[in-house]
């Protein structure tokens, strides 16, 4: 007998959770493909007896790829008048993906959603991105971020974490719960094995760390990597096609996928996964350099790109200012001609590789962003670079001597220059075309102190 679906309603997490994925490594663990039906009778009986929606998390690799054909296995097994559970597959894109990641991606959920929809399962697909205004180019190029290090990681909650949360939050509504199934093996890595084993479960599934009302599910959590490839190789995708091209890439780039990241528990990229081009957190992108060896030609400039990244981060280069933007004297943000000449270079590589790498919508971003910097730019500096590029469009939005010449009138007038005026106007309206405020006090503020500041500093210099 079904379980009533009101009990589950009221009691979260009572569903059975499959006796494969609580099964320690011993004997009577089930194997080969006894486990794999174990752990699809387990899926099915959660389907039919508990009436939360699912999220499945897909990011491309090898793990997710067997976690999304399980899922649509599952549905696939049960009646067509059966088949009502809302299913969501989650993938992110940050826009600065390897490629040939992105490219085999994409293709994929396209086949997942054709196949769906031709066969009545309630799956749909779902390929985020962060906003224009927290992508990597803008952060780093409009705001001057330092490249991502270990330490000031910033790049993972803005753009694959916050992405996510916002999609789930907007799908559950106010009162909703789901069920979100991610491909985590403790196989995986002894951190990821020590993160599993660390989490409590009622069961089998767990709550999530930052989303109350989501409790997370791992249906392949105790399987090995070689259960995984051999499932993949023995049988073709349900949506089509098979896992060869997979199989290679990872030969190719000799490296291990890069999870969909839900929380800051979620280890993040690293040590030859799949993931950004411009990841500067690790030593070596090996997978890139992998993907360059077998043949990829256009990871060769963007790896060229990825070291000047680097080097644009360490202070000793002269590319970073002196100050924070809070005024303390410590290593602050990436200079104004050291944005410009990475935009510069961006521009060029895109170009050259034919790659779609910045939008029209980030270079807007990006000028605004340099009105109200530090020796704010004059309003036209990323159109001048833009329009030195072949086959790119961008207006270029002049001010005019009128309001040029009436921006210095008024800064005479409230005894501040005009510099100072024009970037505390740049933040206004940075603010108004993200329609919030919060934050916007503090940081005119922190324009007026810096200014303050460096007008000290000029009139110590002209002294001496």
């Amino acid at each position: 007998m079904g379980l009533d679906k009101r009990d589950i309603r009221q009691n979260p997490g009572e569903v059975n959770a499959p006796p494969c994925q609580n099964a320690k490594e011993d004997a009577a663990a089930p194997e080969g493909s006894n486990r794999y039906a174990c752990i699809k009778d387990a899926l099915k009986r959660l389907y039919v007896d508990d009436m939360r929606p699912w999220l499945v998390g897909f990011s491309g690799g090898k793990d997710s790829t067997m976690l999304a054909s399980l899922i649509f296995e599952t549905a696939l097994s049960l009646p067509l008048e059966q088949r009502k559970k809302p299913i969501s597959v989650v993938c992110t894109d940050t826009r600065v993906e390897i490629p040939a990641i992105a490219e085999m991606v994409e293709a994929t959920l396209a086949k997942m959603q054709k196949f769906s929809d031709a066969n009545g399962l309630g799956i749909d697909v779902n390929l985020l991105r962060p906003t224009s205004e927290e992508s990597f180019w803008v952060n780093i190029i409009g705001r001057g971020y330092p490249p991502p290090n270990r330490v000031f990681r910033w790049c993972t909650q803005r753009m694959k974490i916050d992405p996510v949360t916002l999609f789930i939050r907007r799908r559950l509504g106010r009162s909703g719960e789901a069920i979100l199934h991610l491909g985590s093996r403790r196989a995986e890595s002894s951190n990821r094995a020590q993160t599993l084993a660390g989490r409590e479960t009622r069961n089998g599934l767990r709550r999530h760390d930052d989303l109350p009302r989501v409790w997370v599910s791992s249906p392949i959590e105790f399987l090995t990597t070689e259960e995984v490839w051999a499932y993949l190789l023995q049988r073709p995708n349900p949506w089509g096609g098979d896992n060869r091209a997979l199989y290679k890439l990872y030969a190719n780039a000799a490296g291990g996928e890069c999870p969909l990241v839900v929380d800051k528990s979620t280890p993040s990229c690293g040590n030859s996964r799949f993931g950004c081009w411009t990841c500067t957190v690790v030593e070596r992108d090996k997978a890139s350099e992998g993907l360059l060896a077998s043949g990829d030609e256009r990871m060769e400039k963007l790896l060229q790109f990825r070291e000047r990244l680097i080097s644009y981060r360490d202070p000793a280069n002269g590319k970073r200012d002196a100050r924070r933007m809070n005024g303390d004297e410590s290593p602050g943000p990436l200079l104004i001609t050291a944005r410009r000449e990475l935009l510069a270079e961006l521009l060029t590589l895109q170009e050259e590789t034919g790659l779609s790498l910045i939008s029209q919508e980030e270079l807007l971003l990006i000028q605004q962003m340099w009105k109200a910097a530090r020796d704010p730019d004059d309003g036209r500096g990323v159109a001048r670079l833009v329009n030195r590029q072949k086959g790119i469009v961008m207006s270029d939005w002049k001010e005019t001597n009128q309001l040029r010449g009436l921006q210095e009138q008024v800064a005479r007038e409230k005894k501040v220059s005009p510099d100072t005026l024009r970037r505390l106007l740049a933040k206004v309206d940075e603010y108004s075309e993200s329609h919030r405020a919060f934050g916007l006090p503090d940081d005119l503020l922190n324009i007026l102190k810096d200014d303050l500041s460096r007008g000290r500093e000029s009139e110590r210099d002209g002294d001496a």
